[in-house]
């Protein structure tokens, strides 16, 4: 296993009521406790820092021993099905680029990788399955790839072992990743009423697939709110918590990685308050302060029209980005890396070098690493054109165009709520935008669209999220 370095860690298990429980490390003193009624009990311990190896042996009324624990930096992996998609071949999903020769190479006896089981749960847990493993390329192919290339980087900079604990599952809500303490008033109150509509909305909703899939009805039946949030058991208010990262809360770590917001598109109003408050939540179970927490943007993606917005996925980008407003966070850009036609794109490498800029830089204290994207920090109407300021924090504005494959990235409107693609000029970190069917601009879109492509990028290739000057609900895009 991996234990965090220089920490006070706790040990921890269950024994017969009243039973002394001794824990001696190897690399230290003995401690003793009682366990409680319940024959609970815990015990912390101080860990040296990286570069020992060392063991544990509890005695109570049987006795175990860990050997082989190496101490290191410890890190959650968490999120949904492109956290969870491992570096090998996956039934329905392209192969991870170049995952054959990155496994072959994946023999790090110093990175320890933990797999938590997938459980639903309506109480929180304080136990779960799986088993630590070292990096090799047998046990690789069965990790998240995001984790394993996010330590392999860390690691070999930072040349200190690393713990990884993954607790993911595709396909969920960041809903079902909260404590139920996390979750404010109103949305306890749409699920109450989600599960009294439930089993009629469902009845009717597959009465209308029936019909449409016998030919009664020529469109796809809209899926009812109710159905979508609670068609199964991983969806549900806090299951997933209470299952996959309660029993975890004990384990001191050092962040959380997360890669998650695919299954909160139709939602991404909500998503502005959800996920913040998971990331509080989270560090309040831990007790440990604010934890570095670092997230994936999810990248394009033909969402289409089906939750009647053809938005969706900057909206939840813009969604996500609320988080960054509380302390220790950090976003990963993937707005030039992502598959238009493939909710799991396969550039996973580039996924985990991205989040290993903002370790290396904000948690391991290497000033030189460049990890921020670029993005707007003011703009200005001047007469027929607008000036967006463009911030690239320690690098330089990399602009490659208006659009790429003929799919613009920046738009301006009038008053008129009309966009049209703009002309660009490039002023060291200003872009002035102006276009002959806008005569007096007022807002701006920056790839504002399920299917845009980067082009905005600082010097070392990072891509700017998509953003807008506007709050405009309905507008319009012209030719």
């Amino acid at each position: 296993m991996c234990l965090q370095q220089s920490a006070e860690v706790k040990i921890w298990g269950w024994d017969t009521p009243g039973q002394k429980v001794a824990v001696n490390p190897s690399w230290g003193k003995q401690s003793q406790t009682i366990t409680d009624k319940e024959g609970n009990w815990l015990i912390h311990i101080t860990t040296p820092k990286a570069g020992k190896t060392g063991s544990i042996k509890v005695t109570g009324s049987t006795q175990q021993t860990i050997e082989n624990i190496v101490f290191g930096e410890v890190w959650v992996c968490s999120g949904q099905s492109n956290m969870e998609r491992e570096l090998g071949l996956r039934n329905g999903q392209k192969p991870i680029i170049n995952f054959w020769e990155e496994a072959k190479k994946a023999n790090y006896p110093n990175i320890r990788m933990f797999k938590v089981a997938t459980v639903a749960s309506g109480i929180p847990l304080n136990n779960c399955q799986g088993k630590w493993v070292i990096c090799n390329p047998e046990t690789v192919f069965k990790f998240s790839a995001v984790g394993y290339f996010y330590a392999q980087i860390l690691h070999e900079n930072l040349s200190v072992p690393f713990g990884l604990i993954q607790s993911s599952r595709g396909g969920t809500p960041a809903e079902a990743w909260i404590p139920k303490s996390g979750i404010h008033e109103g949305l306890r109150e749409k699920y109450k009423n989600f599960e009294t509509s439930f089993q009629k909305d469902k009845d009717d909703y597959d009465s209308a697939l029936n019909d449409f899939k016998s030919g009664l009805i020529s469109e796809f039946p809209y899926i009812p709110e109710s159905v979508d949030r609670l068609k199964n058991k991983y969806r549900k208010l806090s299951v997933l918590y209470n299952g996959m990262i309660s029993p975890l809360t004990n384990y001191i770590i050092k962040g959380a990685i997360w890669y998650q917001g695919e299954a909160n598109v139709p939602y991404w109003e909500d998503y502005r308050t959800v996920f913040p408050s998971m990331i509080t939540s989270w560090r309040k179970q831990w007790g440990i302060g604010d934890f570095p927490f670092y997230f994936v943007q999810i990248p394009p993606y033909d969402y289409d029209d089906k939750y009647g917005m053809p938005f969706g996925m900057p909206k939840i980008v813009e969604a996500q980005c609320e988080a960054l407003k509380l302390p220790n966070t950090g976003v990963a850009a993937t707005q030039d890396i992502g598959a238009f036609y493939d909710i799991h794109p396969p550039h996973k490498k580039e996924v985990g070098r991205r989040l290993s800029l903002i370790a290396l830089h904000k948690t391991y204290n290497k000033p030189d690493v460049v990890y921020a994207v670029p993005f707007l920090s003011s703009y200005k109407n001047e007469g027929k054109s607008m000036v967006l300021q463009i911030e690239t924090p320690g690098s330089e504005l990399y602009l490659l165009s208006a659009a790429i494959g003929g799919i613009w990235g920046l738009h301006i409107a009038g008053e008129n709520k009309i966009f049209y693609p703009a002309k660009v000029k490039q002023d060291g970190n200003k872009i002035q935008l102006s276009s002959s069917k806008v005569e007096h601009p007022v807002a701006a879109r920056y790839n504002w669209a399920n299917n845009a492509n980067a082009t905005i990028y600082n010097k070392q290739g990072l891509p700017a999220l998509p953003f807008r000057t506007d709050d405009w609900d309905k507008v319009f895009y012209g030719e």
